[in-house]
């Protein structure tokens, strides 16, 4: 399975089979991928954004990473402390969009600051990428970084 490892993190982009798992079995999933249990549940809302992600991940299999939503799971605990969503392909501009979110026990310890920066630059990198946009609650639509 295709992950990014980051000093204190592992990036996992779901498939179509674990990101169902995720929305409807987390228990399930972290048993697959033989991480601990979080005891962490998702509620309503992030549930339909990771529907939302599933239905668009199903459109288009073969490029899954750009669609999904990638589970953060901490080395050391061996367990989820979030997820970063890649939102599609690369546009026109070659803008890339992003949201992201941390459980709120984990909060605090500088996973996402770690995430962003890295998955940042690991995208920076892929072709036709020229722009990081991040889809926040507290920062809608700003650009986080760019190529140039």
């Amino acid at each position: 399975m295709f992950e990014l490892i980051t000093e204190r993190l592992r990036l996992i982009p779901l498939n179509a089979k674990y990101l169902k798992l995720f929305i409807d079995q987390e228990d399930t999933l972290e048993k697959d991928l033989s991480l601990c249990n979080s005891e962490v549940f998702l509620d309503a809302e992030l549930k339909q954004a990771l529907s939302f992600r599933l239905s668009k991940l199903l459109a288009d299999e073969q490029n899954y990473i750009w669609h999904t939503n990638w589970l953060i799971v901490s080395q050391e605990k061996n367990c989820p402390v979030g997820g970063i969503m890649v939102k599609g392909l690369p546009n026109e501009n070659g803008e890339v969009v992003i949201g992201y979110y941390t459980f709120p026990q984990y909060q605090g310890n500088g996973y996402m600051t770690e995430t962003v920066r890295f998955l940042k630059d690991w995208l920076l990198r892929q072709p036709k990428v020229k722009y990081v946009i991040a889809d926040t609650d507290q920062l809608r639509l700003g650009v986080i970084a760019s190529g140039f």
